[in-house]
């Protein structure tokens, strides 16, 4: 009989071995530690944000998740973000003025959005500043943006009394697309007549004291543009009528109808919507039009917006 030797196994290569994935697997933990301590999930977690909110803040541009990383949680941060006309630099003032207006109270985040975005969150004629002339007919001109002093258009031209009772001037091309919009309201059965259009700062300034004497300041601000405030002051805007129709009843005529519809198809806006009276500073205008040029009138048109939020939004640098 024959007898082997059981042969001895080695322990210190085992323990090497162990040794080895026991390192590997506390690197493989501690970097999945690491990766979860740091992470964006982790941090807006601790940040006091839910599941659900994280989520949706990690929808947004790395900027915001920092700045919700970096501050306490904030109940109007996502609401405010989901908002379409959102702008990151007025987030501060969309929270004042939240703050100031709502209190505990449900919070319109479009309107904030909306009369922020145009400074409307200010008294009329406070923080004002010069309009940016570089942007051409595209110039915004409101309660808060205002026309360099002794402004005057190099370019006024008297029109005809064919399409604008007597005593009318306005701006060479805006004169030209109204010409070819008369032209086109023309063939479709319509009458465009130019009650109203380009004014020197002087003769803003009459109407308007006018309006304060008669009827007091908060009146006149709601009907008329202090000096230099004033679109008309421009030579790009008109006010238009069809024979026969006022201030009161042009709304209901057929002719408002394809003017609303249409002035965009000749460079022009209505300036001054109905049911946006607390973004433009002014009572519905269904006569007054903006000349801003064909392409600009277009979107414009198409956005939906008024114009102080489409330039807010898409032109103000």
């Amino acid at each position: 009989m024959y007898y082997t030797k059981k042969r001895r196994i080695k322990k210190g290569p085992i323990i090497v071995l162990i040794v080895i994935i026991l390192v590997i697997i506390l690197v493989i933990v501690g970097i999945n530690l690491y990766k979860h301590y740091t992470s964006d999930e982790y941090r807006l977690g601790q940040a006091g944000y839910n599941e659900d909110e994280i989520s949706e803040i990690l929808k947004f541009d790395e900027k915001y998740i920092t700045y919700a990383i970096e501050h306490d949680y904030e109940d109007d941060f996502i609401p405010l973000l989901q908002e379409k006309y959102f702008l990151w630099k007025n987030y501060d003032k969309y929270i004042k003025y939240i703050d100031d207006e709502y209190g505990n109270t449900k919070v319109d985040y479009s309107r904030v959005v909306s009369l922020v975005n145009v400074g409307a969150n200010n008294d009329p004629y406070t923080n004002t500043k010069e309009t940016d002339m570089d942007k051409g007919y595209a110039i915004l001109v409101n309660k808060y943006t205002y026309l360099p002093e002794n402004y005057a258009p190099d370019d006024i031209v008297e029109m005809s009394n064919w399409y604008a009772y007597p005593n009318n001037s306005i701006r060479q091309e805006v004169y030209d697309a109204f010409k070819e919009m008369s032209a086109a309201a023309q063939e479709d059965g319509y009458t465009l007549i130019v009650n109203s259009s380009y004014r020197t700062s002087d003769e803003q300034k009459e109407i308007y004291e006018d309006y304060e004497d008669s009827r007091g300041k908060e009146y006149a601000d709601t009907y008329a543009a202090r000096p230099d405030f004033s679109e008309h002051q421009t030579g790009l805007s008109l006010d238009v009528f069809s024979p026969g129709a006022n201030m009161s009843n042009f709304a209901d005529t057929e002719t408002f109808k394809w003017l609303s519809e249409n002035c965009y198809k000749y460079g022009f806006i209505l300036r001054y919507p109905e049911g946006k009276e607390e973004i433009t500073g002014y009572n519905y205008e269904a006569w007054h039009y903006r000349y801003v040029g064909k392409d600009l009138a277009k979107k414009v048109y198409d956005s939906g917006l008024t114009y102080d939020e489409y330039y807010a939004y898409y032109l103000d640098d």
